[in-house]
């Protein structure tokens, strides 16, 4: 595999993550109290989420590079980027992907 097909992956697993340690958190505070660890910890949770999202952009830019590399279509492309959107299903996204890269990498060049 490719080095950014690499980075890609990398970068989907640990958004996907992120994606759901912050929703988790977002509905824990909604959840507790104003004294829990949830809530005394926001500034923490906000920095995660930042960067979060700074990891999410960089994702986009990863799957328009594979995009570009591989020649996937359009719709290809749109629905990673959305699925990586939504908690588990972005993991499920990158293994259709790495699927993809996969196979258009055994298949010799003509």
């Amino acid at each position: 595999m490719s080095k950014v097909a690499v980075a890609y992956r990398v970068v989907a697993y640990v958004v996907g993550i992120n994606l759901i340690f912050v929703i988790g958190a977002w509905i824990a505070q909604m959840a507790t109290d104003d004294f829990s660890w949830w809530n005394r910890n926001s500034d923490l949770i906000g920095v995660i989420d930042m960067i979060h999202g700074y990891l999410f952009m960089a994702l986009l830019v990863l799957i328009a590079v594979l995009s570009r590399r591989y020649h996937w279509k359009p719709a290809f492309t749109i629905t990673t980027m959305l699925f990586a959107t939504i908690p588990l299903v972005s993991f499920w996204a990158e293994h259709r992907a790495t699927l993809a890269i996969r196979r258009d990498e055994s298949v010799p060049a003509s």
